[in-house]
């Protein structure tokens, strides 16, 4: 499930979502994008929204993949900006660091390197499954409602993600990528990404307690070159609650 939006003729900016939230976590951005002339492109991951929910092992390399043939399913083969945010962040650094040529801006916003906490009786066969079902859909909506506090709109998003919880398929999804190393060390492509010339833009929310400031540091040790801005008194709802700020700061380094 995707959607293309925009100007033809817009400079193309690919926007790839975090591990829950499905592609609606950009709606602020596709319209400030749009409106300042650049064409993009957002799409739902396996297992969230309205794309599929396969039964297949939910890592790096299926979300890495599954940008790579969308791409190639649209055509698309001029140069693009990439964003990512959280998890998306990862993707975007994996797709960029394999193929660098393509990417012509890289902008991470709060992005998972490595260490992200992963609850350890999740990884527990029959434990984990039945984990999830009792109290893991409750605590992950709990955690969704929390990201978009303060946000005018907060109500309407909370029954959109809720509602693709109960989605066939979605526990399954949901464990799968908690169980293999989706949300692991994406230090490699870092490391790989830091000996290009690519540009690259590192937003962070200075109270955001999911990707900390020893994350971050770590992330600008490898991306030496990169342009870092840090927004004061908010967290990993960056995008949700400072949406302004954020998409000023998108076109001003996309632009």
């Amino acid at each position: 499930h995707y959607k293309l939006s925009g100007p033809a003729d817009g400079q193309l900016v690919v926007l790839v979502h975090g591990g829950t939230v499905p592609m609606w976590t950009w709606d602020k951005q596709i319209k400030a994008l749009n409106d300042a002339g650049f064409r993009v492109l957002v799409y739902d991951e396996y297992g969230r929204g309205y794309s599929d929910r396969p039964k297949v092992v939910y890592n790096q390399d299926l979300y890495e993949k599954q940008l790579s043939e969308l791409l190639e399913k649209l055509g698309i083969n001029e140069k693009f900006d990439l964003v990512g945010l959280s998890l998306g962040g990862g993707t975007a650094v994996s797709f960029a660091a394999q193929y660098p040529e393509r990417v012509r801006k890289l902008v991470l916003i709060s992005p998972v390197i490595k260490n992200y906490h992963v609850p350890s009786i999740l990884k527990i066969p029959m434990i984990g499954e039945f984990a999830v079902r009792t109290f893991g859909i409750k605590k992950i909506s709990e955690r969704f409602v929390a990201l978009f506090e303060g946000n005018q709109e907060a109500e309407k998003y909370k029954k959109l993600f809720e509602k693709q919880t109960r989605y066939e398929g979605f526990q399954r999804s949901l464990l799968s990528m908690l169980r293999n190393n989706a949300l692991g060390d994406y230090t490699k492509p870092y490391k790989k990404l830091g000996e290009t010339k690519l540009d690259i833009l590192l937003i962070w929310g200075t109270d955001d307690s999911e990707i900390n400031q020893e994350m971050i540091t770590e992330i600008k040790n490898y991306l030496p070159g990169l342009k870092f801005e840090a927004v004061d008194g908010v967290g990993h709802g960056i995008v949700f609650q400072k949406p302004g700020v954020v998409n000023n700061l998108l076109i001003d380094f996309l632009k």
